[in-house]
């Protein structure tokens, strides 16, 4: 070990400095631990936003919904599938039916839209989101299946196992003549996402949208899953090409470009703003430095008149800002790490539904922000400490072994 790096980290120990100056290198230390784990936290957050409401929608309708002018219907065409099947970066490909209909319970009424998959190509990953009953959509002994949003199911007063007739109608002038299916709830999903989903949607099979809506052998669209999400519009264009009239592809980020824009928005400004915490802390261990360089001014006086040079004051000083750094930046993703791991497992902060379309706090920690922010927080540190250390390095010994 150099000289330089014992005299730095023997200062930094508590009983070799003085009650004042240990609370401030415990500040220093502090300030740069919570602005690492604030900071990291806010990035692992925001990705746990992103990559959940990326899931909900892409499980919910695909990467690409190829759906038709003014919300018609089209006969099925297997021509079609192929060709949208065969456009590069199209993965696969799976046909739905959906509408707006009413649900009518022993005790209430409500506006719902009907999706309606083929079972022999869902693409849908709602079954992941099953939180009670089993995920099935074709009929069982019989009777129809539905899956219903948990929002829903409670707004309703229904459950796993309850009837709900099904009329497919917009207009009460025609509720009478409306076609009717009765279905069994086989299933209760949440996504969190209320406003969109939960609230909003139950899911069927193509073959009882169909008959529910008096549109045999009918389809809205196809939804379709890429290979490469980053490709994602130059693939709608493809299908567009390939399919024309009167289809309508869009991406999933076109259909719900306001949550997307939404996302992006936080990701740019709240880093800026909570990061400001790390830059508030460089002031911290420069404040924290410059105090050591007033009580260790004779220190630092009898170190020049013993031989040591300028550039060994400056290592020293420069070693204890990296020291604080290290510890702060260690301590931080520490603290950081401990948080979203319980919030994970806990899922104990909890959001309203209408506001942020989610039930609880997403978090999605990764090595890379861990290791960036804390990188990030040891080189601010770092800089930072040269300023006391050039300071220090240009004391005089002589007036520096008569400071008092």
């Amino acid at each position: 070990m150099s000289f330089e790096r014992f005299i730095a980290l023997r200062y930094l120990r508590k009983r070799n400095l003085s009650r004042f100056l240990s609370f401030m290198t415990a500040v220093a230390i502090g300030s740069v631990a919570v602005g690492t784990a604030a900071l990291i936290i806010t990035f692992t957050i925001l990705d746990g936003f992103e990559r959940e409401l990326r899931a909900n929608l892409i499980g919910f309708s695909g990467h690409v919904r190829v759906g038709v002018f003014r919300g018609e219907s089209v006969p099925a065409d297997e021509d079609a599938r192929q060709r949208l099947a065969a456009t590069p970066n199209v993965a696969d490909v799976g046909p739905f039916l959906e509408r707006e209909a009413m649900v009518v319970t022993r005790d209430d009424i409500e506006g719902v839209k009907v999706k309606g998959y083929d079972s022999a190509a869902d693409l849908s990953r709602i079954h992941d989101r099953i939180v009670d009953g089993r995920y099935v959509l074709n009929p069982v002994d019989g009777r129809h299946s539905l899956l219903v949003g948990r929002r829903l199911a409670d707004k309703l007063g229904v459950g796993v196992g309850d009837r709900m007739l099904l009329l497919g109608v917009t207009d009460f002038r025609h509720l009478a003549d409306a076609p009717k299916v009765q279905c069994v709830i086989r299933g209760v999903y949440e996504t969190g996402m209320a406003e969109y989903l939960d609230d909003v949607y139950v899911f069927t099979s193509l073959e009882t949208a169909q008959r529910l809506f008096a549109l045999p052998g009918n389809v809205s669209g196809y939804d379709v899953i890429v290979h490469d999400v980053g490709d994602v519009d130059a693939t709608v264009d493809a299908i567009q090409d390939r399919l024309g009239y009167p289809y309508d592809p869009r991406s999933v980020f076109t259909l719900f470009h306001h949550l997307f824009v939404w996302i992006d928005l936080q990701q740019q400004l709240i880093p800026i703003v909570v990061g400001s915490l790390i830059v508030i802390s460089v002031f911290n261990v420069i404040a924290t430095l410059l105090l050591f360089v007033i009580e260790k001014t004779q220190y630092i006086g009898i170190l020049l008149a013993m031989g040591a040079s300028r550039k060994h004051v400056r290592r020293i000083f420069v070693m204890q800002g990296l020291a604080i750094g290290v510890l702060g930046s260690a301590l931080g993703a520490g603290l950081a790490f401990a948080f979203s791991l319980a919030q994970q497992e806990l899922r104990f902060f909890s959001l309203p539904q209408d506001v942020y379309f989610m039930t609880t706090v997403p978090i999605h920690m990764s090595v890379e922000v861990f290791a960036g922010v804390a990188v990030a927080g040891i080189a601010l540190a770092f800089v930072s400490s040269f300023i006391p250390a050039w300071l220090a390095s240009r004391l005089n010994p002589i007036r520096s072994i008569r400071f008092h």
